[in-house]
């Protein structure tokens, strides 16, 4: 057995687990490239390629297709959902390139590599569709942005009769294509990209984002098909649906429209990929093959209906699809179109073929759809359904449609089209055609008919019954089946040359799951650089099994040693099934590497000259030749590095021109070659303290700009909004890749409760000041992705007051700056009890000076605030910070805090462990009654607000998680209001006699200040004149936290028990924040990694798994996730520890917002 540890580490809340094979130190591949002599590809907008693209459109010198900027607010309106149409989301721009006009070249280790950038300003997202495609076998082309891979490799198993190839959507306005292929062939290579698909319109199942704003549905009435039956409100119904849900699928047609439907059965039960939709959405013959499905595409956890996060954006995974399609049936009267997908689905997908009848009245309906194309949702109506004819409401025995009169539970939204519907018996009698149906009202849809596309128009082309049905059984009912099958993968293998005689390279074949049966395979190999005979021993047609229970086995290939000066050479091996065996190959090719350990002196071939700007990611890869293993710099200046890799990275701090010597060596000897920095200014980046990792860019009626000022927190400058007219605004965006954190501070000098300083990420609010604030400081999460920050300065209708402008400065990020403080700088404790809060900084080894704040209180050197405070007041003081030798000093606040009843009172059973800071603001007060009661005990109240007052009751907690609380109001409606704010932003409003309601609101990451707020107009009174909290509770990581005995202490990186592990990474494995806990479960499955967690109830976290063999290049494409639900997460993986020498596997927790 090989040598292996367990590690838990990385960017704070990320849970990493390493299995480290040991390998000799001259062994790693050195993945570098040179340029093609002659093959950059031609450039400059008259380019021929280039056939419909827009004039200010043109390719430039570094094999860039640059779009000219379009506006999306037209298409936008122009194309709103409805149902009863396909919903667009993209607009096409033709072209026609090629990777022999456009793109450039580079070899490899003889791996000819092509890679070519799409820029598309102002774009959502992008699409792409190939109007040829045909790879060789060693081929593979990628998508990806900022290097990072977004989906699966495409293959030669993506070759199609039809010779298309249409992409996922991919979030963002720009997209790299990288192609890999052996040089011996490169000819054999056929790519011509004829439509640029730029989106205009947010989809949840972009890649990149983990979730994309503004796509939400218009209504909070949805069921997430994750929930259970009592989060629903549906009951024990909803389980019966579980396999049905895995049907549905949605697509984009053309890469501009989207559109619903869902994977079917047929009567011989042999797994074939039917899939049904609507007929409106415009499939056909010549279009069929740019069908892109995505499977999956569900929410991680509930958002019950009602609330508003019901009606907010999820996290619904994106990386499961099929591209490609035959259109087998159509039949416009009943609104069918059954498509046969190109390829099998991937059994990993566990995608359900549902069942279908075509007989009978349906005695309840219960509809899987996406509404506005979001995450998958369920409807029901325990109602029979009405046979009428389409969008009639009278009874017609004879109809072509199923009318839903009213759904009891859910509802549907445009983007739905062509959505399954079910019967009691769990099987499909039609596809939603549309109707009038939504949240709120009791109006009508309906469904074109299985049973009238069943015959159709009389031939095989207008009818399902010949493909569905083709030995003509007569089966008028058929139960769905899953195609789940499990897969069998082969992994990539690696061994050092050896100067002579044999060794032997080890492949390992793994199966997804253990089954009953022997599984029967063979192995063959096939030449590349490396050639079979001299480099290695040839194998064609050898049998070998896998062995009923097994989850793997191993097989070995002879590589032959020698003393030739070469480069790294490979080969492949592929394996086939043999016989009836119930699994299916998954992933049948892998590479085998044959490292060089015979070398002659390296080569530098360049580059001689890189451009950047102060305080952005400056990345550049040294060209070389001849396999150099060591790599240094000299003369370089500070913070710039070289890897192994020959990658050098650098965060300019300051413009100029830089000169730095690079040497490459190996056994054989060493060159060197200098490289010029050209770096230029940033003036928004140096404003703000950029710690670099961040674009900046500004915008709006006058665009932020960097102001000079004594009263900055650092640098003597900070940016400032522009000067903007009423009912106009001025906005900063930062461009930041998670999983992160980002700080920062901000204040306001505004019209209070009219103008504000608000924060966006990714279109969704978190929060906002207004009137005249001092700085403050913020941390907010940021997800896995590519995601965008925008600080927007607004105005309302009229009026201004104060200094009428907003201000950013000191922005960080916790993966780049140190010390990076994770929570505020202004800490809230009550008065009359020992204080137990502590600044929660990221990563260890932080050291604070000691500060003595008076009144009982003071700050030790662990950043401590501790004593028991008798005065309320504030104590403000400079906090200082020193860790890794780099130092931090801000100013801060503690606030003693009176004790408020009325907070309280708010509770109801649910208590938190300690105590918490309550305020009450503003005029009049929040008081503990018992008259008015939502719990029988007390609940909080305002009392004594006077005309044109408001009195507010506030209290701070840390999220993620949930609150829920009851409340309702007694007042002159529509005139005195009792509102709830989060984090300065009015959530919810009531006024009148309400009633008792229930709010659930999402809390993201951070101290979340919550505030109840009961205002009056100037005149008049009614009722009881005020409004009352009662049953406030937490869950998620809040409510575990507040429950969990450490008072204030709810940093996500504190150690109170001092286990080694901090709180996040305790809470979403299932520890104890006070008592020390055991790792989770990791373990050796058959020679694979493999890693287990338990999920705490409602998370409100994202859980991933991704792999490495270097520590450096971590991927998500060669591992699979066994399971990830609201109680498991599981994650294993591909390759086992025998097929190369060194694998690593990490599992990251972070906060989804």
């Amino acid at each position: 057995m090989r040598p292996a540890s367990l590690l838990w580490t990385g960017i704070l809340l990320v849970l990493v687990t390493f299995l480290f094979l040991r390998v000799p130190e001259h062994g790693g591949r050195v993945d570098r490239i040179e340029e093609i002599p002659g093959e950059r590809a031609a450039t400059g907008a008259q380019s021929p390629a280039l056939r419909g693209v827009e004039p200010d459109s043109g390719i430039g010198g570094g094999g860039v297709l640059r779009l000219a900027p379009f506006e999306p607010e037209h298409l936008l309106a122009t194309h709103p959902p409805r149902k009863g149409a396909p919903l667009r989301f993209a607009e096409a721009v033709r072209v026609a390139l090629t990777p022999e006009d456009a793109g450039q070249w580079a070899l490899q280790d003889g791996v000819a590599r092509w890679s070519f950038r799409i820029e598309a300003p102002g774009s959502r997202n992008l699409n792409l569709g190939f109007s040829r495609f045909r790879l060789p076998k060693s081929a593979r082309l990628e998508l990806r942005v900022g290097g990072e891979l977004m989906v699966r490799p495409f293959t030669e198993d993506d070759n199609e009769d039809h010779g298309e190839l249409w992409t996922p959507v991919v979030a963002g306005a720009e997209l790299d294509l990288v192609l890999e292929v052996a040089e011996d062939e490169r000819s054999g290579v056929e790519l011509e990209l004829a439509s640029v698909n730029r989106g205009f319109r947010d989809l949840s199942f972009a890649a990149g984002y983990w979730k994309i704003g503004n796509s939400a549905p218009s209504g909070d009435c949805y069921i997430d098909v994750v929930c259970s039956a009592e989060q629903s409100g549906v009951g024990p119904a909803l389980e019966q649906y579980r396999d049905q849900i895995k049907a549905a699928g949605v697509y984009t047609l053309e890469g501009e429209d989207t559109c619903s439907g869902s994977a079917l059965n047929n009567v011989r039960k042999d797994g074939t990929p039917f899939f049904i939709t609507a007929d409106h959405c415009g499939v056909t013959s010549g279009n069929a093959a740019s069908m892109v499905v995505y499977w999956n595409h569900e929410n991680a956890t509930c958002r019950t209906p009602g609330t508003n996060e019901n009606g907010g954006n999820g996290n619904g995974p994106v990386t499961d699809f099929n591209s490609g399609a035959i259109l087998r049936a159509a039949y416009s009267p009943s609104d069918m179109a059954l498509v046969e997908l190109d390829d099998p689905i991937d059994p990993s997908h566990d995608v359900y073929l549902a069942g279908w009848s075509r007989s009978g009245t349906p005695g309840m309906a219960v509809g899987i759809h996406f509404p506005n194309t979001s995450e998958k949702r369920i409807s029901f109506d325990f109602d029979s359904l009405r046979s009428t004819d389409d969008n009639q409401s009278g009874s017609n025995a004879n109809g072509t449609h199923w009318m839903v009169v009213d759904w009891d539970h859910g509802s549907t939204e445009g983007g739905s089209s062509g959505s399954p519907i079910y019967d009691e018996n769990g099987r499909m009698v039609g596809q939603l055609t549309g109707g009038f149906a939504a949240c709120g009202n009791d109006e009508s849809d309906w469904y074109g008919k299985f049973s009238e596309g069943w015959e159709g128009g009389g031939s095989p082309s207008s009818r399902m019954r010949d493909w569905l049905d083709p030995d003509e059984t007569g089966a008028l009912a058929l139960d769905g089946m899953t195609s789940g099958l499990a897969q069998v993968t082969i992994a990539d293998a690696e061994l050092l040359e050896g100067d002579s005689g044999t060794t032997t390279l080890e492949f390992t074949v793994i199966l997804s799951e253990a089954g009953d049966e022997r599984i029967d395979l063979t192995y063959s190999t096939q030449s590349g650089s490396a050639l079979a005979g001299s480099d290695f021993a040839e194998a064609s047609g050898v049998p070998f099994f896998i062995a009923a229970g097994q989850l793997s086995e191993s097989f070995s290939i002879v590589i032959n040693g020698d003393t030739n000066p070469e480069e790294n050479e490979s080969f492949e091996v592929s394996i086939a099934l043999v016989g009836d065996s119930p699994v299916v190959i998954g992933s049948g090719v892998a590479r085998g590497t044959i490292t060089n350990d015979d070398f002659v002196t390296p080569v530098l071939l360049g580059p001689s000259l890189v451009q950047g700007r102060v305080a952005e990611n400056v990345s550049v890869a040294m060209a070389v030749q001849n396999t150099p293993t060591e790599f240094s710099l000299s003369a370089a200046p500070a913070g710039m590095q070289i890897d192994g890799n020959g990658v050098i990275s650098w965060v300019p701090p300051a413009a100029g021109e830089f000169e730095v010597t690079v040497t490459i060596a190996n056994e054989a000897g060493s060159a060197a070659g200098s490289v010029i920095f050209e770096i230029t200014p940033n003036s928004l980046a140096a404003a703000v303290d950029s710690p670099g990792g961040i674009s900046l860019t500004t915008g709006g009626q006058s665009p932020f700009t960097n102001r000079e000022s004594a009263d900055s927190l650092e640098g003597g400058n900070r940016v400032q909004s522009g000067v903007i007219s009423d009912e106009s605004e001025s906005w900063l965006e930062a461009v930041v890749e998670g999983p992160d954190y980002v700080g920062f501070w901000w204040k306001v000098s505004s019209e209070e409760g009219f103008d504000f300083l608000t924060l966006s990420v990714d279109g969704e609010s978190r929060g906002g000041i207004s009137g005249s604030r001092a700085w403050e400081y913020r941390v907010i999460a940021i997800p896995p992705g590519e995601h965008t920050l925008r600080w927007t300065y607004s105005k309302d209708l009229s009026e201004s007051d104060g200094e009428d402008a907003g201000w950013i400065d000191s922005l960080q990020l916790a993966s780049r700056s140190t010390p990076f403080l994770m929570g505020p700088a202004h800490v809230r404790v009550p008065e009359g009890g020992p204080v137990d809060y502590q600044f929660p900084v990221a990563g260890p080894g932080a050291t604070f000076t000691p500060v003595s704040l008076g009144e009982g209180l003071s700050l030790n050197a662990v950043g401590e605030v501790v004593g028991t405070p008798q005065v309320t007041g504030e104590r403000s003081f400079t906090l200082t910070v020193v860790q890794e030798d780099q130092s931090l000093s801000i100013p801060a606040t503690v606030e003693v805090m009176a004790d408020a009843e009325g907070g309280t009172a708010a509770y109801g059973e649910w208590q938190p462990d300690g105590a918490q800071p309550w305020g009450v603001s503003g005029s009049g007060t929040w008081i503990s009654q018992e008259s008015v009661t939502h719990d029988g005990t007390a609940a909080a109240a305002a009392q004594g607000v006077p005309h044109d007052g408001r009195a507010s009751l506030s209290t701070w907690v840390h999220g993620p998680g949930k609150v829920s609380f009851w409340w309702r109001v007694s007042s002159e409606r529509d005139y005195d209001f009792l509102h709830f704010e989060l984090n300065g932003q009015i959530r919810d409003s009531m006024s009148g006699n309400s009633g008792w309601q229930e709010h659930v609101e999402e809390l993201p990451y951070g101290w979340n200040e919550l505030t109840w707020a009961y205002e009056k107009d100037e005149s008049d009174s009614r009722r009881n004149d005020t409004g009352y909290i009662d049953g406030l509770s937490f869950s998620g990581y809040a409510g575990w936290a507040l429950r969990a005995g450490i008072g204030q202490r709810m940093g996500v990186t504190l150690d109170p028990d001092f286990d080694g592990q901090n709180l996040l990474l305790e809470y979403a494995t299932g520890g104890s924040a006070t008592e020390w806990d055991e790792m989770p479960s990791v373990s050796l499955v058959d020679g694979s990694l493999q890693m287990e967690v338990s999920k705490p109830a409602e998370a409100g976290l994202l859980y991933d798994g991704e792999v490495s063999g270097n520590l450096a290049d971590w991927n998500r494409v060669e591992r699979t996730v066994l399971r990830d639900d609201d109680e498991v997460f599981r994650v294993r993986d591909q390759q086992g520890v025998e097929t190369a020498e060194r694998r690593f596997l990490r599992m990251t927790v972070h906060p989804q917002r």
